[in-house]
């Protein structure tokens, strides 16, 4: 931990004595609050100290406590910065990057507020703790990125999520979102070391082994090693539910939040992502999609510094893959005289006797039932997860009765049909026996629990599985008990083993219920949507965002349920897909999902032989349209809010009505500015007379857009005001973020820029805090726009960077080229007319390539910047700058501009 106190030395000079005391309670909270978190100072700097901790949570809990006695009066401004990582000790101190980390993150804090590392967050990310992310920065002398956070506690100073803007270029990382296993691993030091030393050595490491043997648990701890070596993120990709290779990829962009963009493949987009990111990605359970090993082989050759690691019962068979087979855990060689002690040596007999005393206070591996415990686990050949689910029994049985029951169960349910390698039927049969040992409502809950593509929700199972509203909780206690479902991570999630869910589905297609629980499922999933939509115009928007994304898979399952119904000729399916994406409109729109929008409502709007008018048919129109304007396609997104509004109208929709009238506006702004203000007009009107208050500050949005479009500044800002006043009060990050940014163009426009920029600023928080990322992209640029005209072109250039980036990741191929143009026109007022040129030929030349052909016209506002540019330079030297330029891919044209940037100080 670094602390100091902001101003001392001015302090000091302005009134001597006041610093003295001033140093004095500052030195004696550190000292108090360190003695109760057992924290070591072990230097002090005049007014700084770097202390040091046994553990992350102490350090941050004692940051928090030294924050709120120094704010007591008089209060002492202090800013603290903590890092986790391995020092150097000297006589004199300690010495080390870490060191040198925390007084980086330090000096970037705020008097009364805590900032932290990434390090450090990941090691505390799952106490009773809040955090607000500031980014990824590069920091001056030091190798990788760091992600910064700061802790939000009462009683500290808690900065905005835009807090460092301008301090430096973001650094875009893939999500780390490896999963929390829960339990330790056991067993597998030879297996991790080995499997490290081939990811150091081969680009593609794919583990390969039977079903329960243990490579997903494994292959996360390999990724938890080598996170720090990873500079720019390492992501889990789950295929558990994927059985169809054209699925592949989809399920890919989705974990790494790849947004669709209409002429650019998933593929595409997952490799401009990665780009030449140090990144380690994790591909889960690929066997049943081992066809898509082409497209795995193609993104490693376009990433070069890209690592895969994939877990699959099958290697791939691709060139630059290398298998590693995972064998079961080692176990006693015979079944007689075993001395607890040296029993316990052995990984597999440790794992049954760890989860044995999850499942059984108290219990320990004895002389009287070690060689019980060896005959169990000899029985189940090894395999982690048949251990796992006998050792949840010994709650209810002894050792040795364990075995008598499961030798029993075994000689029976293995005597099968022998087409399947042992060890395969080995778990399969302890499956089927620990199934077999649960009561009737256990089973079905265990069966219809199959239904659920990811983790699922307390709500979720009962709406779902339960028999006439009964409760499940006993049911669902009892299987997560024996090991059948578990809780992954903190929190009320439950979710199952892909071996086990196979096993599960198997059942409910037994038990003729996978019609009756699909069904189940959708419709619960349509007030899912239903509760997304009233949350997202209410006052719980991020909130509802993030329920979204928790729930996208089964939201997408429920959806294709309907369509599927839908398209056999059930009219009530197809008017629950309709409203469901009539719900989803906003949440799509923001996640940016365009195209899945577009194709859901065109597939069961084809899908619908009766084509009266519905409010489902009205709103998933509604949805259509907004995903039509969104891709650029205005004339279709017309005819679609037109269609959308006759309906309402036929039905007295007064709420969908004003929507469609809302939309209609702001969509005929370009074609007819008359019957836009007529639209937007009715939009306000009938979003008074309901009180719809989310519309009405939306609608004020807009009709502020339009005025200001018109050149009435003065009414543009008052809609704008108005807009706001409405969506602070819903917490409506979607809308403010648009009202704030239409105030900054307007103080732009008048030569205010300072304002203009910190209302750009505030606008952009709002996005990101939405997740809003083609939002972000827009006002990003804007705002580059505002520091150049502000005389500030380094911030400028950053802000462009980052543009740049935000458009890659929506796939704007426009953007990315306005955004470059910029650069070029950084290059241009910085003195470097020649860069200026080059980089202004490559955005030219990358977008002409992608179909855009007018990113350099007199119409861009980075054209004036870069003729002048031009007119220093011979026809010669522009001749070739523009040869020059044109040779430069994207990555080489931003390395140019990003030349003239200091790293983050």
């Amino acid at each position: 931990m670094f602390a100091d106190i902001v101003g001392y030395t001015a302090l000091m000079q302005e009134n001597e004595q006041l610093g003295i005391e001033t140093r004095a309670k500052y030195l004696r909270v550190l000292e108090t609050q360190h003695e109760a978190f057992s924290g070591t100072i072990v230097q002090y700097y005049g007014d700084g100290a770097l202390t040091m901790f046994p553990n992350s949570v102490d350090a941050i809990r004692c940051a928090v406590e030294i924050q709120k006695e120094l704010r007591r009066p008089p209060a002492v401004p202090v800013r603290i910065g903590i890092h986790v990582g391995n020092v150097i000790v000297e006589p004199t101190g300690l010495i080390g990057d870490s060191v040198n980390i925390a007084s980086r993150i330090e000096s970037f804090g705020i008097p009364g507020g805590v900032l932290i590392s990434d390090s450090v967050h990941d090691q505390v990310k799952n106490q009773s703790l809040g955090f607000v992310g500031l980014g990824k920065f590069k920091l001056k002398n030091v190798g990788r990125p760091f992600e910064i956070f700061a802790v939000s506690a009462d009683g500290l100073e808690v900065p905005a999520a835009n807090f460092l803007q301008g301090k430096g270029e973001r650094f875009a990382s893939l999500p780390s979102n490896l999963p929390d296993p829960g339990t330790p691993l056991l067993g597998r030091d030879g297996d991790l070391f080995a499997v490290v030393d081939l990811l150091d050595r081969h680009r593609v490491v794919t583990v390969t082994g039977p079903g329960g043997i243990g490579k997903t648990r494994m292959a996360i701890e390999v990724c938890q090693r080598l996170a720090s070596r990873f500079l720019d993120g390492v992501a889990f990709v789950s295929l558990a539910a994927v059985t169809d290779a054209a699925d592949f990829t989809p399920a890919m962009a989705e974990v790494l939040d790849v947004k669709e963009a209409e002429g650019r493949s998933l593929a595409d987009g997952v490799a401009a992502l990665i780009g030449d990111k140090q990144a380690l990605l994790l591909l889960d359970n690929l066997e049943q999609v081992v066809s898509a090993a082409p497209e795995v082989a193609t993104l490693v050759s376009t990433c070069p510094e890209l690592r895969v690691l994939i877990t699959s019962r099958t290697p791939l068979r691709i060139g630059a893959e290398q298998q590693y087979v995972l064998v079961p855990l080692a176990l006693p060689p015979s079944e007689e005289g075993h001395e607890p002690e040296s029993t316990m040596a052995y990984p597999g007999i440790a794992l049954f006797v760890d989860r044995a005393k999850m499942a059984k206070s108290g219990f320990e591996l004895t002389a009287n039932n070690a060689s019980a415990i060896v005959a169990v686990c000899r029985r189940l050949d090894g395999l982690p997860l048949a251990i796992e689910l006998a050792a949840a029994r010994v709650s209810l049985l002894s050792p040795e009765a364990l075995l008598q029951r499961l030798d029993h169960a075994l000689d029976i349910l293995t005597a099968g049909p022998r087409d399947r390698p042992d060890r395969q039927r080995t778990l399969r049969a302890t499956i089927d026996w620990s199934h077999s040992l649960l009561t009737a409502s256990e089973k079905r809950l265990f069966r219809r629990m199959a239904v659920f593509q990811g983790g699922c929700s307390l709500e979720s199972i009962e709406a779902t599985c339960s028999e006439d509203g009964d409760s499940v909780l006993d049911d669902l206690g009892s299987l997560v008990d024996e090991g059948l479902v578990h809780i992954p991570g903190p929190g009320d999630r439950f979710q199952m083993l892909q071996t086990i869910r196979d096993y599960a589905l198997e059942e409910l297609q037994a038990a003729a219920e996978a019609d009756l629980i699909g069904r189940r499922h959708a419709a619960h999933f349509v007030d899912v949507a239903a509760d997304i939509g009233h949350g997202i115009e209410g006052s719980d928007q991020v909130g509802s965002i993030e329920r979204g994304v928790l729930e996208d898979a089964d939201l997408r399952a429920g959806l294709d349920f309907l369509l599927s119904e839908a398209k056999g000729g059930d009219s009530q399916s197809a008017e629950l897909g309709m409203q469901m994406c009539g719900d989803l409109w906003l949440y799509w729109h923001i996640r940016s999902k365009h195209l899945s929008a577009r194709a859901y409502v065109r597939e069961l709007l084809e899908a619908v032989t009766d084509e009266g008018p519905t409010i489902g048919r009205s709103n998933a129109l509604r949805t259509a349209g907004l995903a039509s304007s969104t891709l650029g396609h205005f004339d279709e997104a017309l005819e679609e809010y037109l269609e959308s509004y006759r309906i309402a109208q036929e039905l007295n929709g007064d709420h969908e009505m004003a929507l469609a009238a809302l939309l209609l506006g702001i969509d005929s702004l370009t074609i007819d500015m008359e019957q836009a203000f007529k639209w937007s007009g009715e939009a306000l009107d009938r979003s008074r007379a309901q009180n719809y208050t989310w519309a009405l500050g939306l609608a004020s949005t807009f009709d502020g857009i339009l005025h200001a479009v018109s050149g009435d500044a003065a009414i543009a800002a008052s809609r704008y005001d108005e807009a706001l006043t409405i969506q602070r009060s819903l917490d409506d990050k979607e809308g403010s973020g648009i009202s704030l940014s239409g105030l900054a163009q307007l103080a732009s426009t008048s030569g205010d820029l300072t304002k203009a920029i910190g209302l750009y600023q505030r606008s952009l928080a709002a996005f990101e805090a939405i997740g809003d990322r083609a939002e972000e992209a827009r006002v990003l640029a804007e705002m580059a726009w505002a520091h150049l005209s502000a005389d500030d072109p380094a911030a400028a250039r950053r802000s462009f960077l980052d543009s740049v980036q935000a458009y890659n990741d929506v796939g704007s191929v426009r953007g990315i080229g306005t955004s470059m143009i910029g650069l070029a026109a950084v290059g241009a007022v910085e003195g470097r007319p020649r860069q200026a040129v080059q980089i202004a030929a490559a955005a030219e030349i990358f977008a002409r390539e992608e179909g855009i052909v007018n990113v350099y016209s007199e119409d861009v506002p980075g054209h004036g910047y870069v003729e002048r540019a031009k007119a220093e330079l011979g026809t010669d030297d522009i001749d070739s700058a523009v040869q020059e330029g044109r040779s430069l891919s994207v990555k080489e044209a931003l390395a140019l501009a990003r030349a003239a940037e200091p790293a983050m100080d």
